[in-house]
């Protein structure tokens, strides 16, 4: 049961925790909250933090392993969204890491692309009906002026070939 403060908080019914094996990095595994479809079916709320070719709503196949881990396995099913991760610039004039991560996260309201960010990072979920070429305009024009930087987590065929110009 996880806490905020003082107070208990249940996770939602028919929620469990998933894990993804990581390699190339100081982790071995990057664990979430996801949907349980069926025991071995989940969906994700949200997009990971890592390029595990995995966005919000994609379905996954898992499988129990030791301690009854929730291994994801692979992908069943794409949701057709992209998973764009944000780093806030040294010195941009977004603010200071508190302020600068939820200001990323704002710029993307307008274009109906929500995300989640702490710590100078952010991930925004941009769904399959956003006007790509505008929210790949507005990435390209935050690195321009110094917001962030930006690494492209999971991303569809339309994304690639969506124009910026």
């Amino acid at each position: 049961m996880a806490s905020t403060n003082d107070a208990a908080v249940e996770p939602p019914t028919g929620w469990v925790q998933v894990w993804f094996a990581l390699r190339g990095c100081n982790a071995s595994a990057f664990g979430m909250g996801a949907e349980a479809l069926s025991p071995d079916r989940v969906r994700l709320p949200r997009a990971p933090w890592f390029p595990l070719n995995a966005t919000k709503g994609d379905i996954f196949r898992v499988q129990a392993g030791d301690e009854n881990k929730l291994w994801v396995q692979d992908k069943i099913q794409a949701s057709g969204y992209c998973a764009i991760k944000l780093m806030l610039a040294d010195d941009s004039p977004l603010g200071p890491i508190d302020t600068g991560t939820e200001a990323m996260v704002d710029k993307f309201i307008p274009l109906a692309v929500t995300g989640l960010g702490m710590f100078g990072v952010a991930v925004i979920d941009v769904p399959p009906e956003a006007d790509l070429r505008r929210v790949r305009h507005l990435l390209d024009e935050g690195q321009h002026e110094g917001w962030w930087d930006y690494d492209e987590l999971c991303v569809t065929d339309a994304w690639r070939t969506a124009l910026t110009g």
